[in-house]
């Protein structure tokens, strides 16, 4: 039995299936089968129950779980030890929404590799609603999230900056929110269950707007393109549009939501954290918190 057949068991677990964990681990199918077969001749004990195309863990899978989450969290700390004593080394998975990884990530990335060059990072797009998952399963070591809120009991969760937000409109627009002629505007959504889409929502609840005709888009970089060509409005964080509107490429206009939203830092709350993840969290930490974002008269509009 070898770390990557319980990796490969792992996973099964996780994602449902043999398949699903083939293309999650980048395997074949046939070696995540000779991974589990390994498992199972050495226990004498299936693993897995199979039910047409779904499969269900046995008594012995069940028990086999817990213990084989602990020897994978073991072996990452032992991965980690040269770390403790020398110069630190190891690897930091970060998962973020677009907006984070985009306007946000990359210079806070700058600072850590030019300080701890041995360590490798791996930036991952955070889907709406996916944190918690990912953090208890240990695929993610780091995750930032924008929010309103956000309350969790398994995972520590930290404030570390307010993200103003700012209706982007076409440069011939009206400068003044109640002179937008919202009855012939496209409206140009994010996905369903991103913030900022939901603060975009309850900005037209609130102003009894009717909404007409409206696009979905799974891109920020896609919806900014599409308000300076003229297609429609947008919601978005002033980071993301900051270039645009000081270029003249955009017209802004200042939103104060009721709820505003939040940049939140999260991780396991009982996992051992290496030195590596450490010391990114302490960078982040420095980086955006230190800094304030934007003062009033930067954030002018």
């Amino acid at each position: 039995m070898e770390i990557r057949h319980l990796k490969t068991f792992k996973t099964i677990v996780e994602v449902g299936g043999f398949t699903r964990a083939a293309e999650h681990l980048g395997y074949s199918q046939s070696t995540v089968t000779l991974h589990i077969k390994a498992i199972e001749d050495e226990l004498k004990e299936p693993l897995f129950n199979r039910m047409g195309k779904k499969v269900f863990l046995t008594d012995t899978g069940k028990h086999l779980m817990p213990y084989a989450t602990q020897m994978l969290s073991l072996y990452k700390q032992i991965k980690d030890v040269p770390s403790i004593n020398g110069e630190i080394s190891g690897r930091v998975v970060i998962s973020a929404p677009e907006v984070l990884l985009t306007y946000r990530l990359p210079p806070i990335m700058k600072v850590f590799k030019d300080t701890f060059p041995k360590v490798d990072v791996q930036l991952k797009h955070l889907p709406a609603g996916n944190l918690k998952e990912q953090i208890i399963s240990e695929e993610i070591d780091i995750a930032f999230v924008l929010d309103t809120e956000h309350a969790e009991t398994d995972i520590n969760v930290k404030r570390i900056t307010e993200e103003p937000m700012v209706l982007i409109t076409p440069t011939h627009y009206p400068t003044a929110f109640d002179a937008i002629p919202f009855h012939d505007t496209v409206f140009l959504f994010t996905e369903q269950g991103c913030s900022y889409r939901n603060a975009f929502e309850k900005i037209v609840r609130m102003n009894n707007i009717k909404i007409e005709n409206h696009i979905e888009f799974w891109s920020i970089e896609a919806i900014k393109q599409s308000v300076i060509c003229g297609l429609g409005i947008s919601l978005l964080p002033y980071i993301a549009v900051k270039h645009e509107i000081e270029n003249g490429m955009l017209s802004a206009i200042k939103m104060s939501p009721d709820t505003p939203l939040f940049t939140f830092i999260a991780h396991h709350k009982d996992k051992w954290i290496s030195p590596a993840v450490r010391n990114c969290l302490e960078i982040i930490e420095e980086h955006i918190g230190s800094s304030n974002m934007y003062s009033e008269d930067e954030y002018a509009i």
